[in-house]
Formats: C-alpha cells, structure tokens, sequence
C-alpha cells in the first residue's frame, strides 16, 4: 500500500472552479482524490462548488502541467481559495445557504454515495477473496482496486469530519482491507497460528475504527457502531473461511448477508452524520 502523501506539497497549485467541475472530475484530471482535495480545502462544500471558487491543489504522481496553463489555474499558490466562498465548514447539509431542494438533494446524494462506496468495498472484497484463492493472474490488480475503496469510504465521511479525523480514518480503512488480505493468505496456507493473530488484529482495528467515531459525534457513541462494524467482520470471515474451504454455495449465501449487512451499516452512518 501507498503510503499517505506528505503533509506538505512542494508543488501546490490554485484551480478556479469552472462549469462542469466537480471534485470527482478534479482528482482525475490532477491525479489525486477527493478526500485529499477536501483535506486541502477546509470548509468546502464538494456538492456546492461555484463557478469562480478557487481550490488548493497538490498534483499527485504522474500529474503534467499543460504547457499552456490558462485561466489562473496554475498559480503559484498564493492568496486564500474561494475567500468567503468556500461554505461554512460546518459539514452540515443546507449549511451554505442552500434551498430545502438542495438540502434534501444534498440528504439524499450522502445516503447514495455511502451506500455505493460501501457496497464497492463488499464487492471488490469478495472479487479479491475469488481471485486469491484462485491463484489468478489478476490478484493484484484486484487488490489495489480494492484498496482504493478505503479513499472512496473516506470520501463521504470527509465533508463532514476534521482532517485528523478523516486521515485517521482513511488509515484504519486501508490497515483492515490489508489484515483481511493477510488472513486469506494465512487460511489458505493453513497456518492457523498466523490467522488467528490476524483475526485479533482485524478486530482491534474495528474496535479504533468504532473509538474514532465514537469520539467525534455523539450519535456514534452507542453500542451499534461497535457492533455495526464487528458484524461485518464476522459476516465476511465466514465468508472468507466458506470460499477457502471449497463451500462455494454457502459463501455466496454469506455474501448475500454481507450486502444487505452493509447497505444497513451504510444508512446508519449517514443518519448519524446527519444528527451531528
């Protein structure tokens, strides 16, 4: 796994928001994410981007800087991005002014977007679960895709959590898509010593992973979120250990649970940031 990129940025430039902009479209065309782009810009509201708002923007690897930058997009990173533009930093939908239709756009495109970044975790842990123990060709492939759900998870909570927060996050995401990688590997070369301390990680992450939310909204601080996120492991270690073993109908009646489990997961973290 990548590690973080650097707290600072050598080559920082400033984006003017132009039509058509959306963090999505930005962190394609610059090379970065979206959680790196809302780090980086405070207070911005990703679903309310305004033509003329300007944004800080630290290119990742790879990024080539048209030869004709135009339109102020390549500055030098001076002045404040968006001045008082940017929204109020609250994370709160309708916290920028917005109408009742907006906010109940912006409601409802949270609720999708968890879902979906959710459901994308689930399907490409199972696709990397057949792929290892298939021993084919595109594990790896596969297993970088799946990292990559843990930015697209962090994604949604990042509008609406601090930056130490959502990097923290995002940390603990990557290190339980790599433990459960680990525990695959471990159970099927039968090395059960190895897997049952895995096991013991996986769960004390899930544990940091409830603490974390938990010490930043209140609505997190019941038993659910604990048992919200130990239920998935649970579901997707029986899975896991199903596959293995060569019970292939089972572990797809398993992955069943694991869907509707984290559509429900899903939901319930989109309520409890909406009540923050």
């Amino acid at each position: 796994m990548v590690g973080n990129k650097d707290m600072y940025c050598q080559n920082k430039i400033v984006h003017t928001i132009q039509a058509g902009d959306s963090l999505y479209k930005l962190s394609r065309q610059y090379h970065t994410t979206v959680t790196e782009l809302i780090l980086g810009n405070p207070g911005v509201n990703p679903y309310n981007l305004q033509i003329g708002m300007q944004l800080f923007i630290c290119p990742g690897e790879g990024y080539v800087p048209p030869q004709n930058p135009g339109g102020g997009n390549m500055g030098g990173g001076t002045g404040n991005p968006g001045g008082g533009s940017m929204g109020g930093g609250t994370g709160n939908p309708g916290s920028n002014n917005e109408t009742e239709s907006e906010r109940e756009d912006s409601i409802l495109r949270l609720n999708e977007d968890m879902r979906l970044a959710w459901l994308n975790h689930v399907y490409w842990t199972r696709m990397y679960l057949m792929s290892a123990v298939a021993d084919n060709a595109d594990q790896q492939a596969v297993e970088e895709r799946l990292l990559e759900t843990a930015d697209e998870i962090t994604d949604v909570f990042a509008r609406y959590l601090p930056i130490a927060t959502t990097r923290q996050l995002r940390n603990l995401l990557t290190e339980h898509i790599e433990i459960a990688g680990q525990i695959i590997q471990a159970l099927k070369a039968k090395n059960m010593s190895d897997y049952d301390a895995l096991v013991k990680e996986w769960y004390r992450n899930a544990n940091q992973m409830a603490a974390l939310f938990a010490s930043h909204n209140p609505y997190f601080e019941s038993r659910e979120t604990r048992n919200m996120l130990l239920n998935h492991l649970d579901l997707t270690r029986e899975e896991i250990e199903q596959q293995v073993n060569g019970e292939y109908e089972q572990s797809i009646d398993v992955f069943r649970d694991v869907e509707q489990q984290a559509l429900a997961m899903a939901d319930y973290f989109a309520r409890g940031l909406l009540a923050r």
